[in-house]
């Protein structure tokens, strides 16, 4: 945004028009025009004006600042949505991981009721008493575990995004009064 631009949007933000700003800093409305449509004041004005609209000069002198600026915060959303986006992918994955290992724990059990018969010749008369022993507990385990991360994960991402709507709320308003 060029220092024209800047000005207009500080005088309309401001709810001035062209002669009562010209009031305010002691100079004529028609300088404020010249000033709006391109033309830079001498420095004097310049700071007067920087001091009136509490701004600083770097932010009305200065082009490319603003528009650096505005590029760093647009890569600093970019990278957020996708840092959110791989985490909700990861807890979503955790949690698929986890339902499938508690589904597939009957055909485990059953596997290893008739792996448990073939070796020993004996075995339980339920499957599911086999849940609760040697390997299928911890893969009962492992899938609890999957679960538990990947639901926590997502109540800590959805935590964070509603802190952070929160604050980017409290800020507006703060902008706006």
């Amino acid at each position: 945004m060029k220092f024209g631009e800047k000005l207009q949007k500080l005088r309309k933000e401001n709810g001035l028009s062209q002669e009562q700003l010209a009031e305010k800093l002691n100079v004529s409305r028609q300088a404020i025009s010249k000033w709006e449509m391109g033309t830079i004041p001498d420095m004097e004005n310049v700071v007067k004006i920087g001091r009136y609209f509490d701004c600083s000069l770097d932010y009305l002198m200065n082009n490319e600042l603003d528009s650096k600026r505005k590029q760093d915060e647009q890569i600093q959303k970019t990278d957020v949505i996708h840092r959110d986006t791989i985490s909700k992918e990861l807890s979503i994955g955790c949690i698929v991981i986890g339902i499938i290992l508690s589904c597939l724990m009957p055909l485990f059990a059953k596997l290893y009721q008739g792996f448990e018969l073939k070796k020993f010749n004996e075995c339980f008369t339920n499957p599911s008493d086999y849940i609760f022993r040697f390997p299928l507990l911890e893969v009962f385990l492992l899938a609890l575990l999957f679960l538990v991360v990947g639901i926590v994960s997502l109540f800590l991402i959805f935590r964070d995004r509603e802190k952070s709507k929160r604050k980017s709320n409290e800020t507006d308003s703060n902008l706006t009064i």
